[in-house]
């Protein structure tokens, strides 16, 4: 558990449909004057047999920003980008029909209860609807994310793991990539009064196990694991308690710190010096790193078979329909 007083910065990147959702309640509704005002049956993009009109692009588009919390004027700016992905996706589809890859009812309504069970009911709604978005078609398109998704896992399914011979050959050649900085484990005892942390001082100083005065009294979270803490490196901690965790012997008890979070006591329980992560530590790591970039050079290869095998028919009049370059 990350604690409030670290100084670590944890961005997280993996893009999910929640955290999209999330941007997209914040941003600003379509102007009246977007891509999206002038609907049309006309055919305008052929992917194999499957014929796809203005009107059935505009929603893709739709669908698309929506997920990525991108206004329309970004939209325009990338909409060679946009169709490009929407046709991979019709190529994917198209893949999917010949196997036989659906998306059953069930799947569906629990994906939907997935993305709205953090939503106040009938906010989800409302947010679609500010997009321009109807609500069944958001979940026709959802349907068509899930099919894909399931589609790309199928095909991929025979990549194989990373060989030991591969990943010892990767630890070796990325050295750099596995320094340690000297790094501490640390027990701590959080109080809210100095008094309280000096009580607990004396009792510490009678033999009482720390452990368990921290389960006790420290009204931090890791008090149910007996204040203990992970490890961290130097530019992890606030100032005033880096200062004090690395110049604690092993085993040694410091004395009441002060800091805007309470009165600590700390316990350095291990230290380990500046080095590299040993390949067993880094196993997992590295064998799920190349596992990764195989399925992604798979998928890359995949990809180009049914670009080279599926043929794509394009009105170019959409783009300068839409004020951007025929």
């Amino acid at each position: 558990m990350l604690e409030p007083w670290t100084k670590r910065s944890i961005k997280i990147m993996i893009i999910s449909k929640r955290s999209f959702y999330f941007i997209i309640a914040i941003s600003i509704a379509l102007s009246a004057c977007n891509i999206f005002d002038n609907p049309g049956d006309r055919v305008v993009i052929t992917v194999g047999s499957r014929e796809i009109t203005e009107d059935e692009l505009k929603k893709e588009i739709r669908q698309i920003t929506f997920e990525m919390g991108i206004t329309d004027q970004e939209a325009k700016l990338g909409i060679r980008s946009l169709i490009k992905k929407i046709i991979d996706n019709y190529r994917i589809m198209e893949y999917g029909k010949e196997k036989g890859i659906t998306v059953s009812d069930d799947e569906l309504e629990s994906a939907i209860k997935e993305i709205k069970r953090d939503y106040p009911p009938g906010v989800f709604r409302e947010i679609l609807l500010q997009r321009y978005i109807d609500p069944n078609d958001w979940k026709e398109g959802l349907r068509q994310e899930l099919i894909i998704k399931k589609i790309i896992t199928k095909a991929t399914e025979d990549v194989s793991p990373a060989t030991f011979q591969e990943t010892k050959q990767y630890y070796e050649s990325h050295r750099d990539e596995f320094k340690r900085p000297q790094t501490v484990r640390l027990r701590q005892i959080v109080t809210r009064t100095r008094d309280e942390a000096e009580n607990i001082l004396k009792q510490l100083a009678k033999g009482e196990d720390m452990g368990e005065l921290a389960a006790k009294y420290s009204i931090t979270p890791e008090a149910n694991d007996g204040g203990a803490l992970g490890w961290f490196a130097k530019g992890d901690m606030e100032e005033s308690m880096e200062k004090v965790a690395f110049s604690l012997p092993i085993g040694k008890i410091s004395e009441v710190l002060e800091t805007p979070y309470g009165f600590h006591i700390f316990e350095v329980l291990s230290k380990r010096a500046e080095g590299h992560n040993t390949l067993p530590e880094s196993l997992a790591g590295i064998e799920s790193k190349l596992f990764l970039d195989k399925k992604d050079e798979f998928y890359r290869r995949w990809l180009k078979e049914l670009r080279d095998d599926s043929p794509v028919k394009i009105d170019k009049k959409i783009y300068s329909d839409w004020s951007l370059e025929g």
